[in-house]
């Protein structure tokens, strides 16, 4: 039986619940401040997603059952897809930009083949 300990995480928004993302045996994925962070383990190295102005608030966050895609939900219902092995290789690559004709967005998740997003 081993204790999972924390040692190196700062800045993280404990707003959000399940905002932390193990990604693979390298790399994890979490939410500080204005941007979604990418740190790699190995390389001691941070990839800096910036989602948007100073006035946009992160709501929900997941990530694609095969870890490919990264889901963001901003205030006034706007959803942002990223493909996450895009950015660790250093090319920004955005999806999808969207806005929802709805007033909330209460949950967010992708569907076991990673092919649709479910918004609820």
């Amino acid at each position: 039986m081993s204790i999972l300990s924390l040692k190196h995480i700062f800045g993280i928004d404990c707003s959000l619940n399940n905002s932390i993302f193990y990604l693979n045996e390298h790399c994890y994925l979490y939410q500080s401040s204005r941007y979604i962070i990418l740190y790699n383990i190995d390389y001691k190295s941070q990839r800096f997603i910036d989602y948007g102005n100073q006035f946009d608030k992160l709501e929900l966050l997941s990530v694609s059952p095969n870890k490919e895609y990264l889901a963001i939900v901003l205030n006034k219902c706007r959803i942002i897809i990223y493909h996450i092995n895009q950015i660790i290789k250093r090319k920004k690559i955005l999806l999808l930009k969207q806005r929802i004709n709805s007033n909330h967005i209460l949950s967010i998740s992708f569907s076991n083949n990673s092919k649709f997003l479910l918004t609820l």
